[in-house]
């Protein structure tokens, strides 16, 4: 699952030696390089614009500090990696990487991965609760700035319903937070961060 820069956002990227960044947006995006030099301040090195489309930059052998700046009201994907490409937000096409599979049990704890998925299902074998991920793990795992939100939808596979729970802090919920009791219903919600390490999800539909 490919990161996520917010809309007219700014990212600082850290790319480990030998890997690539692949920066992908619909609208535009400003890709450069911090280098640091002994007793100098450090020199940031534009290395090029991202126009509706996917750019890789590297691989770098001894690792790089990436800066990337939107400048359009769209979101911006990267990926870092020895094959760095990114799988979601292409150009004509909506792209739904697998939906997430929580497995079933008394627990049951969504991870950041699980929501940025956009779709998540369960197989209950009752009725159970589904913990949100804290808003700090949502924080490290996004670059949400302020009032950034996704949506998101939660499926149940059998016939007991799904009750989000809030996270185990900063995480609180808005609205009615359950599935109904039949196999194949759905409940759509949007996690918004609200401040740093905090997020609400508020129940759509």
């Amino acid at each position: 699952m490919s990161n996520i820069l917010a809309p007219n956002g700014r990212a600082t990227v850290t790319v480990p030696a030998a890997d690539s960044i692949a920066v992908f947006t619909q609208g535009q995006v400003v890709v450069s390089r911090t280098l640091g030099f002994p007793n100098y301040p450090d020199v940031t090195t534009p290395l090029g614009t991202v126009t509706a489309g996917q750019t890789v930059f590297g691989p770098y052998a001894s690792g790089a500090t990436i800066v990337l700046e939107s400048n359009s009201a769209v979101p911006v994907f990267y990926e870092v990696g020895v094959s760095a490409q990114v799988q979601q937000g292409r150009l004509n096409a909506q792209v739904q990487v697998a939906p997430a599979v929580v497995a079933d049990g008394g627990s049951m704890l969504l991870t950041v991965a699980d929501i940025l998925s956009g779709i998540v299902t369960a197989t209950p074998t009752a009725s159970r609760n589904v913990q949100l991920p804290s808003g700090a793990n949502m924080d490290l795992g996004t670059e949400f700035a302020i009032n950034d939100s996704i949506d998101w939808s939660l499926i149940t596979l059998a016939a007991f319903a799904l009750t989000l729970t809030d996270g185990t802090a900063g995480h609180s919920r808005v609205g009615s937070s359950a599935t109904a009791a039949t196999s194949g219903s759905a409940a759509r919600f949007r996690s918004r961060k609200t401040a740093a390490d905090t997020f609400v999800t508020y129940r759509l539909s």
